[in-house]
């Protein structure tokens, strides 16, 4: 005799369980899109080196030859590393991109071991090292920096972790004249003479001023192994370790900021080496609690080199990854209101190799973000995002009176009673860094409510009903636009040709409007019959991008109309399965 489950039970199971629809699944892209490198990788960011709006990777390996990969619109990578000047046989140990010359092209840093650190600028075509003449090819001993405008000049400037035994100083270079760099970290308060393993930076406190945390294996006269300095918003930090209660004594390799529980402070993971991993809780008056147990990571030991936030189900929670080395297998803990689940074996993930640095990007523009995961040693892994029915929004944030990268500019988003922020980091996780650009997931909500942009510069900008599955464009002072690509007024009406094309499972539309008018931009299959509607609105002349995805239609020959006033203009797209 079949048994009839209960609906109410059936639903009891799926949500204790957390099998419901959001659920997300990972494959590894690495081999199919050319970027499983075997070298000894330690560090990677992804970052858009050439400005076509699609996340390049480059890939900093120790003693074997470094990769820079160029994106093509999402469905491969193409090694450019010799072309473009990066193809490197440094002791590299670390790197992080950030526009240090504001001309628009983000730059790189690389961190070596007894080595001279390395500066590459970018012309836009290749990457020349300027480390001599910028004043930063100092004798490095590790590779961890992260690039913050500690003073809100509108000039990046850059921490440099210094690694090994016995203790050394780390560097903080002052970003001058856009050119050229100035050590002032003794100067600026500082002065720990410590093994440093790990950068981090975000504004713990909502004071508008980035501060540091600095992982550590070794720091003499304290008992502690991490330390926390806080930014005095007049050029000069203060190491509030013991005060804060920000306490471990373990060897933290992988420092993050992120706020988890979504009560707009930013809280902070440590993944560790020799003992477990931490949580501390901002609690919203300049101290936190270790809540490792009581959120379910407690029990999270050893070899633990990286770790990285994202929000994986874009269901307005952050998730978490955790890299780890020798034999232990990797960790992804799915967020489900502040109590974390590991879904690695799960998911498609759990990586058993030598993991040591992880990067989130959305390579292919889908609106889920994606992982890059470096091996040292063994082949790495490019994690493609499955993608759910959730909604999301994507933030590509361009500084003016702020430095050009945006980096330290926050983004708050309220749908409904939910509200989540998000900073442009300038390093995280260990030894990389994590794509400039800002993911959110909005899970079912059909609209974000309101979007508050704190740019370092002092500027606050408002946006109210924001229309989600969307990557904006923002420049500071500017209106929020679709991708805005070009600036000024268009002089017609036009419809370009979709792209990629053929594709799967999503292409970006980019259309114009020389005024203001009522647009549709609709989608019909070879019969006539109308599929999806992508915009029907007002627009204000400008130019946009739009994203069509088509997950859930058959394979075949579709067109896309684009209608504004007497205007009418049909295209051609190809989608493939």
């Amino acid at each position: 005799m079949k048994k009839i489950l209960s609906v109410s039970f059936i639903l009891t199971f799926f949500f204790s369980t957390g099998l419901i629809y959001s659920q997300v699944t990972f494959t590894d892209q690495a081999i199919a899109l050319g970027v499983n490198d075997g070298g000894a990788a330690q560090g990677v960011v992804f970052l858009d080196v050439n400005n076509d709006g699609f996340l390049d990777i480059f890939l900093a390996n120790n003693n074997t030859q470094s990769k820079l990969w160029l994106n093509n619109s999402g469905t491969s990578f193409t090694d450019v590393s010799a072309s473009w000047g990066l193809n490197l046989m440094s002791p590299t140990r670390g790197t992080s991109a950030a526009d240090y010359n504001n001309d628009g092209f983000i730059d790189i840093v690389v961190g070596n071991w007894q080595t001279p650190i390395m500066l590459f600028k970018n012309t836009g075509t290749a990457y020349q090292d300027v480390s001599s003449t910028a004043g930063i090819n100092f004798m490095s001993y590790g590779g961890s920096v992260n690039w913050i405008d500690f003073n809100k000049d509108g000039k990046i400037d850059f921490l440099f972790a210094n690694d090994g035994m016995p203790p050394r100083y780390n560097y903080f270079f002052r970003n001058d004249n856009l050119t050229s760099f100035t050590n002032i970290a003794f100067t600026i308060g500082l002065i720990d003479s410590s093994s440093t393993l790990c950068l981090a930076a975000a504004d713990y406190n909502n004071d508008g001023y980035p501060d540091l945390f600095l992982g550590t294996q070794s720091y003499p006269g304290s008992t502690t192994t991490g330390i926390l300095y806080k930014n005095n918003g007049n050029g000069t930090f203060s190491d509030v370790t013991m005060a804060s209660g920000i306490i471990t004594t373990f060897y933290t390799w992988g420092a993050e900021w992120g706020d988890y529980n979504n009560d707009g402070f930013m809280d902070l993971y440590l993944s560790s080496t020799t003992g477990y991993n931490q949580l501390f809780k901002n609690n919203g008056n300049g101290t936190f609690s270790d809540v490792s147990i009581a959120v379910g990571l407690g029990t999270d030991y050893g070899q633990s080199y990286s770790c990285g936030w994202a929000d994986i189900d874009n269901d307005g929670d952050l998730d978490l990854y955790v890299a780890k080395g020798q034999t232990y297998a990797d960790k992804m803990y799915r967020n489900d209101d502040s109590i974390f689940t590991d879904i690695a074996g799960t998911c498609g993930m759990g990586d058993l190799r030598h993991s040591s640095c992880v990067s989130w990007g959305d390579y292919n523009n889908d609106g889920f973000p994606d992982l890059y995961l470096n091996n040292n040693g063994t082949e790495n892994r490019l994690y493609k995002n499955s993608g759910n029915s959730n909604k999301w929004v994507e933030f590509k944030l361009i500084g003016t009176n702020s430095n050009k990268s945006a980096i330290g500019a926050r983004v708050r988003i309220k749908t409904g009673t939910k509200n989540q922020i998000r900073e442009v980091e300038g390093g995280s996780g260990g030894k990389g860094m994590n794509s400039l650009p800002l993911e959110f997931g909005i899970g079912t909500s059909t609209v974000i409510d309101s979007v508050i942009v704190n740019w370092p510069s002092g500027l606050i900008q408002r946006f109210a009903n924001v229309n989600p599955n969307t990557i904006y464009s923002l420049t500071e002072g500017q209106p929020l636009g679709v991708n805005n690509l070009n600036t000024g007024i268009p002089e017609k009406y036009s419809l370009s040709q979709n792209y990629p094309n053929p594709f799967n499972p999503n292409t970006i539309i980019r259309f114009q409007i020389k005024d203001t008018r009522f647009v549709t931009l609709k989608v019909y299959d070879i019969l006539g019959k109308e599929i999806a509607v992508l915009v029907n609105e007002n627009k204000k002349e400008g130019y946009y991008e739009t994203e069509f995805r088509a997950e859930n239609i058959p394979s075949g020959v579709y067109f896309y109309t684009l209608k504004a006033d007497s205007y009418t203009e049909t295209k051609k797209m190809l989608y493939i399965k």
